[in-house]
């Protein structure tokens, strides 16, 4: 007679633990924390060199930003930064070493450590400064 108390006793906590655990995982709703957008964190500015493109980043947004990668024309590329980090508020030297065309576009993406991403693109590469 106590097996079958028992029996349906586990079948009866099954159902109720699954209840307790969908509650929980739509109150906490891991996938609505996703990574937040880097609309605020830009890229103001681009200086193209011979081999070198220098990208400055702005984060004004209220968290700090950090870069992790930088893909260029769908290729991960070298870059140095002047920081680790950027702080709201703050700009950030990225040099990218890589031996740019005159005349051709390139498309950057910067990926940041929270798995946002930061577009921009040049058109007909020049040397000199341009202001995004």
């Amino acid at each position: 007679m106590l097996d079958r108390l028992l029996g349906r006793l586990w079948l009866l906590g099954v159902p109720v633990g699954l209840l307790c655990a969908a509650a929980v995982i739509a109150y906490a709703r891991p996938w609505h924390d996703a990574a937040p957008p880097a609309r605020d964190v830009k890229v103001k500015q681009a200086t193209l060199q011979p081999g070198t493109i220098v990208l400055v980043v702005v984060n004004n947004s209220q968290e700090t930003a950090r870069v992790a990668q930088v893909i260029l024309n769908d290729a991960f590329v070298d870059f140095r930064q002047s920081q680790t980090s950027v702080a709201p508020g703050a700009a950030e030297r990225i040099t990218v070493s890589y031996p740019w065309i005159p005349g051709e576009s390139y498309d950057f993406e910067l990926m940041t450590v929270t798995g946002a991403s930061i577009d921009y693109g040049i058109d007909d590469a020049e040397a000199g400064t341009r202001q995004a």
